[in-house]
């Protein structure tokens, strides 16, 4: 069973985290590269959404199932010197959660109500000030999934 929570709790963080360092990638440059429009990348970010909240379902679930098996229950204090190695992975998670659901739900929001979904937006450059700010949550997502794949390979 703890073989399975692993598998869950990593497959979760490559199907969440390889797209989302994908797009924290292919959102600044797209427009800047000849053909490819950025309102075509924000779509497919857009579009890519729901896959996106089941991988990171699959993190969550695969990431408790595997602190319970390994440590039996849900304590979360600091009693040795590897437990604060694990406080620092958990703390820089719930950044990355609280991030990634706020540009998700609040910070995005915006830049769809400006897409008209056929062609380029309407009002192009309140749209682009919208995008920007995605694009800024999305690289603060994007480094603590890097922070937490780099933590990960560490001794827990």
């Amino acid at each position: 069973m703890e073989s399975l929570a692993a598998i869950l709790h990593d497959l979760g963080l490559l199907a969440h985290g390889g797209p989302l360092l994908l797009f924290a990638v292919m959102l600044p440059i797209a427009g800047r590269s000849k053909g490819l429009e950025p309102w075509t990348v924000d779509r497919c970010w857009r579009a890519w959404a729901p896959a996106s909240g089941v991988a990171l379902g699959a993190l969550i679930l695969g990431g408790l199932l595997r602190y319970h098996q390994l440590r039996g229950d849900f304590s979360w204090g600091v009693e040795q010197g590897q437990d604060l190695l694990f406080l620092v992975k958990h703390l820089i998670f719930l950044l990355f959660w609280v991030n990634y659901a706020y540009t998700e739900i609040w910070v995005a929001e915006p830049m769809r109500r400006l897409d008209s979904l056929a062609g380029p937006p309407g009002d192009l450059p309140a749209y682009m000030a919208a995008r920007t700010r995605v694009i800024r949550h999305l690289w603060v997502s994007a480094t603590a999934v890097v922070a937490m794949a780099v933590l990960a390979c560490l001794p827990a």
